[in-house]
């Protein structure tokens, strides 16, 4: 019996040595491991580290070029600044209308059918000038100053679908095509036509003024004649 137990405790000694030992390597093994990745943050932390300071570098020297600039950049400005001093545009009012005139593709169909139009557009005020009645005229008028109110919407028209009928965009921003081609003639005409208006009435009213003149002296003639005949009666009787 006494055996027995001896042995068991002999194996007993030998398990806890055996787990001892056991445990000592995985301690040891996660000891190494810990190092290990350790070490690997380290050296990836000086790496960004190094990456960091590297950029750091790179824009300081982008700074210093974008502030200092470049010998040749300011070459290249000064050569642009010498060519731009030489190209002056158009100063005299003659100048700019032969500037004017050279931008436009005369001989292309838009260009003409508004000169036609402005042309259609004289004759008929003319010829409701010389026989047309007032109210026709006002008309006339009126729908001419109703295109005018509608040009800025016929430029911003233009301006998005001038491919459709022109070889080159005309219709800026400002308005100065359709100012200078379409409202310009067209105000001319209502002045135009205005004058003559007040031309008539200023006529007119010479001419009432007249036949009241020559009324009056009709009437003081025949008052005069009158006033004769009654006084030769009065001699005869």
């Amino acid at each position: 019996m006494a055996s027995f137990f001896k042995s068991l405790s002999d194996d007993m000694e030998k398990v806890a040595q055996v787990l001892e030992d056991g445990y000592q390597i995985l301690s040891g093994a996660a000891t190494q491991m810990g190092e290990a990745s350790s070490n690997i943050h380290a050296d990836s932390a000086e790496a960004d580290f190094d990456s960091d300071e590297m950029l750091h570098d790179e824009n300081i020297n982008l700074e210093d070029f974008e502030e200092y600039g470049s010998p040749l950049m300011g070459m290249a400005d000064s050569v642009m600044s010498d060519i731009m001093s030489y190209q002056v545009g158009p100063q005299t009012p003659m100048e700019q209308i032969q500037a004017f005139k050279a931008a436009i593709t005369w001989n292309e169909p838009f260009i003409q059918c508004l000169l036609a139009f402005q042309a259609v557009v004289i004759i008929a005020a003319i010829v409701l000038t010389k026989k047309g009645g007032i109210y026709t005229r006002m008309g006339f008028m009126i729908i001419l100053a109703i295109i005018v109110r509608l040009a800025e919407r016929l430029n911003s028209i233009g301006n998005s679908r001038w491919k459709e009928f022109a070889t080159q965009n005309y219709f800026d921003r400002g308005g100065i095509f359709i100012g200078i081609m379409l409202c310009a003639p067209l105000l001319c005409v209502c002045f135009g036509m205005l004058f003559a208006m007040f031309r008539e009435a200023n006529n007119l009213l010479v001419d009432v003024k007249a036949m009241k003149i020559k009324a009056q002296q009709e009437r003081e003639q025949k008052k005069k004649s009158k006033d004769e005949e009654k006084k030769r009666r009065k001699k005869k009787d």
